[in-house]
Order: structure tokens, then sequence, then C-alpha cells
């Protein structure tokens, strides 16, 4: 496993972090001097761009900046650290509200309220008029009077942080790598021309939450502010339903709601498109005893399973350079000096059948049942109990002559004569039935089994998190076995095309399966675009693949030593019936 600290890793992610920060604060002062250029709005235009350039350059707007940049970047500090590390699994819902309460999550919805408030007093100073202090001079009576509005729409600052940390899961943010490759401007135009419905929805519900919040609690809110300093009203309280039904009110407090919605959308936007570039990774030294240590190589980024982002960006490079460089794929099929052997393409070949065969086995899990396992185990424990002391001696193994013979490890004597006590072992498995029987009861009734129940639903949104390298394994390792065909003159990877098609196949079994499931009808049913979204296109990458091979090793199936089961399956993508 390589660090992050280690061979450029570190370097390439913070400074992508950091430009990611960059941009996000200057794309805020762009939204803050668009809005400082519609609220000084006026028919007389050179009286319009004077107040609106001297409301730029002024020493108060700068400070007002400076301190909703800081803000700013400590969002993106906190949103740094969502997508460094794999997401986490939530076994119930009690873990996941556990999880929650951590000192992280919670700051960072802190910073959410903090930004919310800021947001609005920034925009309420900046644009003057009525609403752009707390109190003002009475007009009736003698004295200073309280503006209800201006606290109004300050607090829905707040409320807008709280609502939105509440309804947004940083913790299951997941990497939308773009289809096509595009320029960031690009991305991030298509980016926000797609969100844009969605957050106006969301900040119409969040301001229709508020006036409804107000409207009951509002008296209190005013009290409290009453006793705090000394002022009077003279007017209609707000929570009145007369007053607090003003269109222009509702439009500004609406207004507030989006600008603080897309803000944050903005950052996470920014973030999954500086981190998502592609990025080229070098192969490593031809000779194996040679290895840099300097450089990340692209066989040092696929094995980061700790650092989810690098291995992604691993295998982005991965699929790339398998179906659109030529350059490199033949740098991929070289062999290493000395010893003739292909290093490159048993370390990559062997990292994309891994992660096929865990996604597999992953699944096979779940789907298996409890009983299923249970046998599984006294299966393994009677084959473990009447298995043979001593191995079998074998004069060849894969058909070359084996020169060092087996030696069984001897235990020693202390550990053979010690034996655990046959009523210790009993007590043990007594307590550990009732115990779970216990577990077992508890679970069956409802409400306790929707609190800590564990449900299939989360392990399947889980490791559909992992979907994406599992699309781009199978694209990678079958377009290479097709363009081996002409550009291998070494045949490295005919050798490995059987155990490529097995594994596909051992893939599309699982993906068939879990689509006649009970679980996935009612995640689809319940339109969870997500897992719909990364499901099917698991499917089609998969079938793709096979296609590809077999297409193009249709010649050569009888030579490539298959077994009979394995040609079976192959026959309806043979017979293009998939």
């Amino acid at each position: 496993m390589i660090e992050i600290d280690k061979k450029g890793c570190k370097k390439l992610l913070t400074q992508r972090m950091l430009l990611a920060v960059v941009s996000s604060i200057i794309l805020q002062f762009l939204l803050v001097y668009c809005l400082v250029l519609f609220t000084n709005l006026s028919t007389d235009y050179v009286h319009w761009l004077q107040n609106t350039w001297t409301t730029v350059t002024s020493l108060r707007m700068w400070i007002y900046l400076l301190i909703f940049a800081a803000v700013t970047f400590l969002q993106g500090v906190f949103c740094s650290k969502i997508y460094l590390y794999n997401p986490p699994y939530y076994k119930s819902r009690f873990v996941k509200l556990c999880a929650t309460l951590t000192i992280q999550n919670l700051c960072l919805k802190a910073s959410y309220i903090i930004m919310g408030g800021i947001l609005v007093w920034l925009h309420l100073s900046l644009k003057g008029g009525m609403y752009n202090s707390l109190t003002a001079d009475c007009s009736i009576i003698y004295g200073t009077c309280l503006v209800e509005e201006y606290y109004f729409l300050l607090f829905s600052g707040l409320w807008s942080g709280l609502y939105f940390s509440i309804k947004i899961n940083d913790s299951m943010k997941y990497f939308r790598f773009s289809i096509i490759a595009q320029s960031k401007f690009l991305r991030l135009r298509q980016g926000t021309y797609t969100m844009l419905p969605k957050l106006m929805i969301s900040s119409t519900w969040s301001t229709l939450y508020y006036m409804a919040i107000y409207y009951f609690l509002g008296s209190y809110c005013r009290g409290v502010l009453l006793s705090v300093i000394s002022v009077q009203t003279e007017v209609e309280p707000l929570d009145n339903m007369s007053r607090l039904l003003n269109l222009t009110l509702i439009l500004q407090l609406w207004l507030h709601q989006f600008i603080f919605i897309l803000t944050i959308s903005s950052t996470y936007l920014l973030f999954e498109i500086y981190l998502t570039e592609w990025i080229p990774f070098k192969f490593g030294s031809s000779d194996a005893y040679s290895v840099d240590a300097s450089e990340l190589t692209l066989i040092d980024a696929l094995s980061m399973d700790k650092i989810p982002i690098m291995q992604h960006l691993g295998y982005l490079d991965l699929v790339t350079l398998a179906q659109k460089e030529k350059i490199r794929r033949g740098m991929l099929f070289t062999l290493s000096q000395p010893g003739g052997h292909p290093y490159n393409w048993n370390c990559i070949v062997q990292k994309c059948i891994d992660v096929l065969k865990k996604f597999s086995y992953d699944f096979n899990a779940i789907s298996m049942k409890p009983q299923e396992q249970q046998f599984c185990y006294s299966m393994n424990v009677l084959t473990a109990r009447i298995a043979p002391a001593q191995p079998v001696q074998k004069d060849h193994i894969y058909h070359m002559r084996k020169l060092v013979p087996d030696v069984t490890p001897t235990l020693s004597t202390e550990t053979d004569t010690k034996e655990v006590p046959y009523s210790g072992i009993f007590i043990q498995k007594f307590i550990k039935q009732k115990r779970d029987a216990f577990v077992a009861y508890l679970l069956s009734k409802p409400l306790i089994n929707y609190i800590f129940g564990e449900q299939d639903d989360n392990k399947i949104r889980h490791l559909l998190f992992n979907g994406q390298l599992v699309i781009w394994a199978a694209e990678a390792i079958s377009s290479l076995s097709v363009f081996s065909l002409s550009e291998d003159s070494y045949g490295v990877v005919q050798k490995d095309v059987p155990n490529i098609i097995k594994t596909l196949l051992s893939v599309k079994q699982v993906l068939d399966k879990l689509q006649k499931s009970a679980v996935l009808a009612r995640k689809i049913q319940a339109d969870d675009k997500f897992t719909k979204e990364i499901f099917t296109s698991l499917r089609s990458a998969i079938k793709r693949s096979l296609y590809r091979i077999v297409t193009n090793f249709e010649p050569y199936i009888n030579d490539l030593s298959l077994e009979s089961l394995t040609i079976e399956h192959l026959q309806s993508f043979l017979n293009y019936r998939e």
C-alpha cells in the first residue's frame, strides 16, 4: 500500500483541492458582484454604474468579502476530507445517526450555518434600503423601533445552513466522471444547468418551511429580542398572516435560500471537476529490479484502494490508454529486462481481475442466505477435520517439475498438549446461542428493527460505489485483449484471455442474479437514481466487454483452452442473443 505522502500523490491532491477552493471563492465573488449590480438597477445608467463601482471598491465591501472567503475556504477544507476516503458503510440507521455526530461532521454543518448567516448579512449590508439595519427611527412615536424584517431575513440565513446541512448527505459523496472529455468551463456550465431546477425547488421548500416555523414561533423570537435591546414596535407583528405574505419579502427570502444552496452546490461541483480531471500516469521502469520510488506510476495508482480518488484516476487513465493511445499500449505489451517477463501487463491484469472478483464475491455474500452461510461454515469445518495431516506430495505443478519438497509445519508440543476443557466450550456456546436468540427476538420487533436492523439495501448501495472501477476494469482488459491481436508481438496477453473471460462471465451472472432479486426491485421502485444508473451501466459494460472479446476471438475460441461450462455460457454471445 502506497501512502499518501509518497510519490507525488500528496502534491497532486493538494494542488487540485487548492485550485478547487480558490475557484469556488472567485465564483462566489462574481455572484456577489452580480447581486450588487442587480440590486442597484436603475434607468439612469450612469448613476447605476457609478453606485455599483463605488460599492464594489469600498473598504467595507472588501472586509465583507475577506470574511466570506475565509468561511468558504474553511468549508472547502472540510469538503476535501470527504473526497479523500472511502464512503463509510452504515450498517443501520442508528449507526448512521451516530456517524452524523462526529467532530468533523458537526464542524462541517456548523460551517454551513455560519456561512448562511454571513451570506445573508453580506447581501443585506450591500443592498441598503429599508432592510439593511436591525433598528430605525420610528415614524409615528418618538424613539427607536425594531425592523423585524431584518432579523427575519438574517435568521433565514442560519435556517438555510441548518436545513441544507441536514438534507445534504456529505458522507455519501461519490465521484461522477464525465463520459466525454470536456474542458472545466464546459463541465461547470453543464453541471450548473443541470442542478439549477433542483436547487430552485429545494430553495422553495426551504422558504415554505421557514415561513411556517416563523408563523408559529415568531412571537417568541421577537419577545426575546425586545428583552435584550431596548427598542419599540409601532407596526403590526411580522408573524401575522397579512404581513408574512408580502410578495417582496417572500421573493427576497427565496433569493437568499437559492443563493446559499447554489454556493454550496457549486463548491462541490468544482471539487468534482478538478479532482476527476484525467491525468496520464507513467509506467514503471522496464527493469523490474530498478524501480524509481520518486515517481507515481500507473500500477501505484491502481493499488491505492485506501485513497479512492487516486485509484479512480488510475483506472480512468488505464481505460483511456486501452482504447485511445496506441503508443502507450505498445509500452504495456513490452517485456522487462532482465528476465523477459511482461511485468507491467501482469500487474495491471491482476489488479483488474482482483477488482472484478472482489465485486462478485461481495455481491454473492449479500445474496447468500444465513442458512447457506451456516451450511458453508459447517462444511468447511468438516473438511478441515477429515483432511489428512500430511499433504499430498506432487512431483509436477503447472507442468513444471517441483524441486523443493513440501514440508509440513510442526506445531510445538505445548500447543498440542494444551486443550480447552469441554465444559468451557459448552458454556461459551450456550452463552452465544442465548445472546443471538435475544438479539434476534429484539430485531423481530418492527420499531427496533427499523432503527438497529441491518438492511440489504445499504449493502448493495455501498458496493455500487465501486461500480465505476468495475466498469473501467472490464472495459480496459477487454480492449487490451482485442488490441493484442494486432499489437502484441510478444503474445503476453493471450495467456490471460481465458481467465479474463471467466471473470467477466462470473460478474455477469452476479448482476443477472441481482436484477431478479427483490432488494433491487424495491430500490428501483423507490426511484433510486444512483442505483439504477450504476447498475444499468455495469450490466452494459460487462456485456459490451464480453461481446468485444467474443467477436474478435471467435475464430480462436477452440484454441483458448476454455472449460466446457464457460463455452456453454458464451453461446448466447456467439449467437448475439444477449
